[in-house]
């Protein structure tokens, strides 16, 4: 299935979903409040851009009265999307910048339990203004995004970090050290980020595990992924994909929990930062 197709699918199941409770005069802000949801999680779905599980669906049609037959027709017309990825063009495409940041930065308001593996580029919510910059520059010099809207998507960036200030979330972060080693932007914007890592592993809530180039790796690390509670989603050179299924959770789930095992924390994680500071403030 193509990803084109793979979203258009995806949007008629939100369209109907959105017909269906319209259909019953309830509002998208009623329907969340039912269930218990953010509101914003009911227009994600209907707009295509979440899939919903199979929970989900019966919740809704419970609210909206459906019966056993459109129940049916509903979970059989998902089940065709479960198991095929989620793939949105890349915002560098498609569409501007801050329409992925803002996205992001939903599921990072509404998750309570956030994993990060990064093997390339320090994770988005740890991420300085200026580091930050040349990352959404990339993506304008290389993909394509549109370069009008840099400055607003690198805003939404930085204020979905504060979300890291919310006690009641706690974050998990790992990278490898490769990341904190990378040249890819100026020496003064990198001494700039590692130094705010370092503060960050102080915060009750985030933590910071580094794996050194040393460790010996339980699995290879194809590619960095995030989990925002049970939704996972990796950036890819061509798209943005995003899983939500159980089984898929519990993969990725154990692959983070495996890559975690053999990171060093705390003392021994700002040793590592600390070290490769070092070695930025002395030019080769």
């Amino acid at each position: 299935m193509s990803s084109n197709q793979t979203g258009s699918d995806r949007g008629a199941l939100g369209a109907r979903l959105r017909e269906l409770r319209a259909r019953e005069g309830i509002s998208g802000v009623s329907l969340a409040s039912r269930l218990g949801w953010v509101q914003s999680k009911v227009s994600r779905i209907e707009t295509g851009r979440q899939l919903p599980t199979e929970d989900d669906v019966r919740a809704w049609g419970a609210v909206i009265g459906a019966d056993e037959s459109l129940l049916d027709e509903l979970l059989r017309q998902l089940r065709e999307l479960r198991g095929e990825h989620i793939a949105w063009r890349r915002g560098a495409t498609d569409a501007a910048q801050t329409g992925t940041q803002r996205s992001m930065m939903e599921l990072a308001a509404e998750a309570t339990l956030v994993r990060n593996f990064e093997l390339g580029v320090v994770p988005g919510l740890l991420q300085t203004a200026d580091y930050a910059r040349v990352r959404l520059a990339e993506n304008v010099e290389f993909h394509g995004a549109p370069g009008d809207d840099l400055e607003d998507a690198l805003l939404l960036r930085i204020q979905r970090q504060q979300v890291l200030y919310d006690s009641a979330k706690h974050f998990r972060f790992v990278v490898t050290e490769s990341v904190l080693r990378m040249s890819l932007c100026p020496v003064d914007v990198m001494r700039g980020q590692l130094d705010r890592l370092t503060a960050l592993t102080g915060m009750s809530n985030v933590e910071l595990g580094v794996i050194p180039t040393s460790a010996r790796l339980p699995l290879a690390p194809l590619h960095g992924f995030v989990m925002f509670d049970d939704t996972v989603t990796v950036e890819t050179w061509a798209e943005e994909q995003t899983w939500q299924t159980p089984a898929d959770a519990q993969r990725f789930g154990r692959i983070f929990d495996r890559l975690h095992d053999v990171a060093r924390h705390g003392e021994h994680a700002r040793e590592i930062i600390q070290t490769t500071l070092a070695g930025l403030a002395t030019p080769a």
